[in-house]
């Protein structure tokens, strides 16, 4: 794939997303059954996928950073799955510690029960310590080719030449305040977020649901949740040598945090960002040889930024990204519902568990 025609086409994709490869092809300058050859076969042979990215206040959710310390690491796991049916949809646990950095959707106003059950947790000693913050927003940074090489399929860059260099487009579909959705819309967007598909009739084939009704629901209320597409670098399974870093900033100010995000947008592997009140995350997927590098430039732009700014070393094995809460939906009410159960029953197998002390004893 010859690097001027690649870029054209990422540029595009950012640019008009995937609803209509003709106009795709146009602005490209090329035929459409070439560019949708080069959207599924191409790009996946480079490790660059499409992804959509879901307005999910639009539909009635509110995304809340939760990360909390166990007092003992065994608790981690199990603190995870029982979140993961109560709206977990990302979760990382930073090394050594095994602690947890997540993202958890409830409905919107439900927040406090979730409040209240790791309240429960930090009362009863199973957590040393726990935030809840609420997302303010949240995006995919997508794939920008600019220091990537087509040829070599590997990166070519200085880290001085990132001073040149501007935040990814993402497409900007979604405007507008909360849709009416129903249970068939949520099924459409959760389905969409999961795997991109190559047209609508796979997408109908996929959740059971016919062509005519589809293109009804997705037309007239899914399609309006969508915020963007981008591009997605996917390090193959089975490669360890990319690096999954998190920064995390505690915001001194607001000129302090415009320099921040220009240092995140700036490094060419920062694949997400989210910004809460108090805090500034950005995520990191690295190749092994550039963390270095990585560490150095950070390090040297925030010596003149004021305010904390902690790095979390994830076990990149340890990623979880869930699906839209669809079994949080009612779809005979057509509203969201939130019964949170995790203390109750983390609080039984507590009991069960040796602490990490008394693992110690034993081992002496």
């Amino acid at each position: 794939m010859k690097d001027e025609v690649a870029h054209k086409l990422l540029e595009g994709i950012r640019k008009y997303g995937l609803e209509n490869v003709s106009t795709l092809s146009k602005w490209i300058g090329i035929p459409v059954e070439t560019a949708r050859y080069m959207i599924w076969h191409e790009l996946p042979k480079y490790s660059i996928g499409v992804g959509v990215s879901i307005n999910l206040q639009k539909i009635g959710l509110s995304r809340w950073l939760l990360e909390f310390k166990p007092a003992n690491k065994n608790y981690t796991e199990a603190i995870e799955n029982a979140l993961k049916p109560q709206g977990l949809m990302y979760a990382a646990r930073p090394i050594p510690e095994n602690s947890l950095h997540s993202i958890v959707a409830t409905p919107f106003g439900e927040d406090s029960k979730l409040r209240e059950e790791f309240d429960s947790l930090k009362d009863s000693g199973i957590l040393e310590s726990y935030s809840l913050d609420e997302v303010e927003w949240a995006r995919y940074l997508s794939f920008d080719p600019t220091f990537y090489d087509f040829r070599t399929d590997g990166w070519n860059f200085k880290w001085s030449d990132l001073e040149r260099r501007r935040e990814p487009l993402l497409t900007p579909y979604s405007k507008g305040g909360p849709i009416d959705v129903d249970y068939k819309d949520i099924l459409i967007l959760k389905e969409l977020r999961e795997n991109v598909p190559r047209t609508l009739s796979k997408l109908s084939k996929k959740i059971k649901l016919d062509q005519h009704n589809l293109r009804y629901h997705y037309k007239n209320h899914a399609k309006q949740a969508i915020q963007g597409y981008y591009l997605r670098y996917i390090p193959h399974e089975n490669d360890d040598s990319h690096a999954t870093i998190k920064f995390v900033y505690e915001i001194a100010n607001e000129k302090a945090l415009i320099e921040a995000r220009t240092v995140a947008v700036s490094i060419p592997f920062t694949n997400w960002i989210v910004k809460t009140e108090r805090q500034y995350v950005w995520t990191v997927s690295c190749p092994g040889e550039y963390v270095s590098g990585l560490l150095s430039y950070v390090n040297g732009k925030f010596v003149e930024i004021p305010g904390k700014l902690r790095l979390l070393m994830i076990d990149s094995k340890s990623v979880y990204r869930g699906p839209i809460p669809s079994q949080l939906y009612d779809e005979n009410s057509g509203k969201w519902h939130y019964y949170p159960k995790i203390a109750v029953p983390l609080k039984r197998m507590a009991r069960s568990v040796p602490s990490d002390d008394s693992k110690k004893s034993q081992h002496l």
